[in-house]
């Protein structure tokens, strides 16, 4: 009689379909989406928003893999070096794409060579909030308050060399100001020290900063959209404030490696898109961001649109990443 173990052993051992073993079979079924930021972020809130449906294109499920650092070098070096299967996707603020070449020549990737387009999936406004703390309750406030208490004036971004670092350092500028940046890992972190004092202000995304300015923890003082958002009607755009060079907004793009066959990433593509005309899957990331679909044409096109923009603006401004 066979003993049982040596039964159980090697059925264990022994290829299944395709030759391969049954863990690795699971593992094939499994997409792995990138975020290079903390959990709780808009990046995170879109790669946990879209997992459902890209799982389900790949003939299985998705999970999500947060890679914080690097101002998300390390999450986009993973697709970047996956096999382009279509089971490795980025999930990354335009800036990865179109701002950070610029900034960081020896980047390690490249935003086309290495980049296949799959989709866009929301778009958002970025605002500069103060700490309530602070008693200033207008950019002119805080600016008289900055001169009184130069060695107090910060504010804090999600990394060096970052979009909001480059926000920050041209709000500073144009304010006639000197405001010392302090990076952090992640715009959950510099909204923790900025609301508690630590630090003075923070540039971040208006749908991260809007339940801290309600609550009286941050007070919101410009944002970058081209003209004032309903969620903040008393709240100026940087335009008004006589900062046009703020007028701004930013996508959160899906990326799949610049390898992956063309079918692949239309199947995803058009998964995506389609997901986000339900209202239900979307309300969580609406308090974020504006849901705002692109397929991987219109994202392709728009990719090159604003990392040609962006690249003149940084260029124009001088600005590097260890400005601030």
């Amino acid at each position: 009689m066979t003993d049982r173990r040596t039964f159980l052993g090697s059925l264990l051992a022994a290829p299944l379909a395709g030759g391969l073993p049954a863990y690795a079979l699971a593992q094939a079924d499994v997409t792995k989406i990138f975020v290079g930021f903390p959990a709780g972020g808009l990046p995170d809130a879109v790669a946990r928003t879209v997992a459902g449906p890209v799982g389900r294109a790949n003939g299985g499920t998705a999970v999500v893999e947060n890679r914080p650092g690097a101002n998300g070098r390390l999450a986009a070096q993973g697709v970047r070096t996956a096999p382009p299967d279509g089971r490795a996707l980025l999930v990354c603020p335009a800036s990865a794409l179109v701002h950070l070449p610029h900034v960081y020549p020896d980047l390690g990737y490249d935003p086309f060579a290495d980049f296949a387009p799959v989709a866009q999936v929301c778009e958002n406004a970025f605002a500069f909030a103060i700490s309530g703390k602070i008693p200033a309750t207008t950019m002119a406030e805080w600016v008289a308050w900055c001169r009184q208490n130069p060695d107090k004036a910060s504010f804090g971004s999600p990394g060096q060399g970052s979009s909001p670092h480059f926000m920050g350092v041209t709000l500073a500028r144009a304010l006639g100001l000197t405001m010392n940046h302090i990076p952090y890992r992640g715009n959950n972190f510099a909204l923790t020290d900025s609301a508690g004092g630590h630090i003075s202000g923070m540039v971040s995304t208006t749908g991260q900063l809007l339940a801290p300015h309600r609550g009286g923890q941050m007070r919101i003082l410009g944002v970058t959209s081209p003209k004032r958002l309903a969620e903040l009607p008393e709240v100026p755009t940087f335009a008004e404030l006589g900062v046009p060079a703020l007028t701004l907004t930013e996508g959160t793009w899906v990326m799949a490696s610049s390898k992956t066959p063309p079918a692949v990433v239309n199947r995803l593509s058009e998964a995506i898109v389609e997901s986000l005309k339900d209202a239900a899957a979307v309300q969580a990331l609406k308090v974020q961001a504006d849901i705002a679909p692109l397929g991987s044409r219109a994202l392709a096109a728009r990719l090159r649109k604003d990392y040609d923009e962006r690249g003149a603006g940084i260029k124009a401004a001088g600005f590097t990443a260890g400005q601030g």
